[in-house]
């Protein structure tokens, strides 16, 4: 019972959690006729893990006055929770003159199987205990609950793996949304695990009682239950994946952004320093790169840095000596480095070296060496490269040892 009672309640946090992540949306507009099914289908599959939950169950019942009622209401709003979601996916793959036939059938058989649910359990007698856990196995052979019992695993078989099918089958045409692709996608596993981890474990089961006593009894009480919260937590996640996946992305653009400003902010302080007319918005750059987590526009404040630096460079051109990278590409090569990392410490010496040389009033004209840039202007490339240059300009030795040669190369050159 414990178990039940842990499993059935972490779900019912889950899917709730679930509900009112949506209802902000469905606040926002409220005539959405897809929020408010994918709300109505989220609040109807949380329902009943609250009051399945064995601890809860009892006291329903005992409030009620009717014992076992809770079945009733948990089975109910299963079958109408399949129904809404498959209601909402037809809506999204069917051509419109389809979508009102397919509402329309759905709703009919959701709204005459709880009907008929309805009407054999009241026509049953479970008043002999309470059975929260082997209610279906104890009253597999009783008069009508069978009956019962039966409409609504096949009802539960048939949604389920409807539910299946027509997410595989959205998540085909969903080809540029990538997060709902695979919320669809993990709905479908989830639909297919309740459908025949629990729905087919139950109504074949349940049809065997019917010719004798099944050997089924305790893959009903304790595998198809697991199934079906497994089932259940796979559909939460995949309905609601399309929200907080395109939101996950969100956070770890900004949280790549915030590190490419931290890496980048050393070397466009120490340029901007010395061409201070580049920076355009100054008020915008934050003393602390952390701030620029909290920064309502991090693309806009990464964007002017890369510009910024990149600007720095060209007023910086002329004091460029095309040695000094020379003389850092063959240390790196000396230690056996190889591509863009030789490179972007061939840059940074270049740039240790222009700003040394422009300090002591140096001017080769050098103006023909243009700085390395793979990136070949792509904003989310280029703040890759002037990272590790930036990288290489504070914390590579090599770096600095190509430009304290070529400063000492220079200066017995400058001597008489």
């Amino acid at each position: 019972m414990l178990r039940f009672n842990l499993v059935y309640g972490v779900l019912a946090v889950i899917s709730w959690s679930a509900f009112f992540y949506k209802l902000r949306d469905l606040i926002k507009s409220p005539r959405n006729r897809e929020l408010q099914l994918i709300c109505g289908a989220i609040a109807l599959y949380a329902i009943p893990f609250v009051i399945a939950s064995p601890w809860i169950y009892v006291r329903v019942d005992t409030v009620l006055g009717v014992t076992n009622i809770t079945t009733l209401f948990v089975y109910c709003s299963v079958a109408l929770c399949e129904a809404s979601f498959l209601a909402l996916l037809v809506s999204w793959s069917s051509a419109q003159n389809r979508i009102q036939l397919w509402h329309r059938l759905l709703i009919a058989y959701a709204v005459v199987s709880v009907a008929a649910m309805v009407t054999l359990f009241s026509l049953g007698n479970v008043s002999d205990g309470e059975h929260h856990v082997d209610f279906d196995v104890h009253y597999a052979q009783a008069p009508y609950i069978s009956e019962f019992l039966l409409v609504y695993a096949l009802l539960y078989v048939v949604g389920m793996f409807g539910l299946a099918f027509m997410c595989r089958r959205c998540a085909k045409v969903v080809t540029d949304r990538p997060w709902l692709r695979r919320g669809l996608r993990t709905a479908a596993v989830g639909g297919f695990i309740g459908g025949s981890g629990y729905g087919v474990t139950k109504f074949a089961s349940l049809t065997w009682d019917i010719l004798g006593t099944s050997p089924l009894h305790w893959a009903s009480v304790n595998v198809a239950p697991m199934c079906a919260s497994v089932s259940a937590w796979l559909l939460t996640v995949g309905l609601t994946m399309p929200v907080w996946g395109v939101g996950l992305d969100r956070l770890r653009e900004r949280i790549s952004l915030y590190r490419a400003y931290r890496r980048m902010s050393p070397l466009w302080a120490e340029l901007t320093r010395v061409y201070p007319e580049v920076v355009l918005f100054p008020d915008i750059h934050h003393a602390s790169p952390l701030q620029a987590l909290r920064d309502e526009d991090p693309h806009f404040l990464v964007n002017r840095t890369i510009i910024e630096i990149r600007d720095s460079q060209l007023a910086l051109r002329p004091h460029y000596d095309p040695q000094v990278a020379n003389a850092a590409r063959e240390l790196c090569t000396a230690r056996g480095m190889g591509g863009d990392e030789v490179e972007a410490i061939a840059e940074a010496a270049q740039i240790k070296a222009a700003l040394r040389a422009r300090a002591s009033g140096h001017d080769r004209h050098h103006g023909a060496d243009i700085p390395h840039d793979p990136a070949a202007g792509d904003m989310k490339f280029e703040r890759e490269w002037l990272g590790r240059v930036a990288d290489a300009f504070h914390g590579s030795s090599l770096a600095e040892q190509a430009t304290t040669v070529m400063q000492a190369v220079n200066q017995g050159a400058a001597r008489p």
